[in-house]
């Protein structure tokens, strides 16, 4: 058996609402980081706020996970959900990711009022509208 995997969910407010051009440049960076780290994961970007689920090895996540909670590009780091899994649920995505600005506005919208920053929700309604839209867009793929 391989080393033990790990999967967080965290939330937290961009510096700035970001650009295509800089939110496609902080996807190519984690894509090759990810690739070369056995991580994968999903994130969800929305009006200056990001949601993100990451897997991978705890040995490569540890140190991940320090460098996002000290990233100069995000605030209000929120913390979610971590937790051992026996097998990943983004197997071969390297970093998929999905900007809610350019989807129906009718979609996805307990997660939209999640990250649009108008409330503080408790970890349980984060994690459940996190998984309910990973489950989505997996089967979409």
């Amino acid at each position: 058996m391989g080393e033990p995997l790990l999967r967080i969910m965290y939330i937290s407010r961009a510096y700035r609402r970001m650009t295509r051009g800089e939110l496609a440049d902080l996807l190519a960076g984690a894509r090759l980081r990810n690739e070369q780290y056995g991580i994968t994961g999903l994130l969800v970007y929305n009006a200056g706020y990001f949601a993100q689920v990451l897997e991978g090895p705890v040995a490569a996540m540890r140190p991940l996970l320090a460098n996002i909670a000290k990233d100069p590009r995000h605030a209000e780091y929120q913390l979610v959900s971590e937790g051992y899994i026996d097998e990943r649920y983004f197997e071969g995505w390297a970093m998929d990711w999905v900007n809610l600005e350019f989807m129906d506005e009718t979609k996805h919208v307990k997660l939209r009022e999640l990250l649009d920053g108008s409330y503080i929700a408790d970890r349980t309604t984060v994690f459940q509208a996190l998984v309910a839209f990973a489950d989505e867009h997996r089967r979409s793929r």
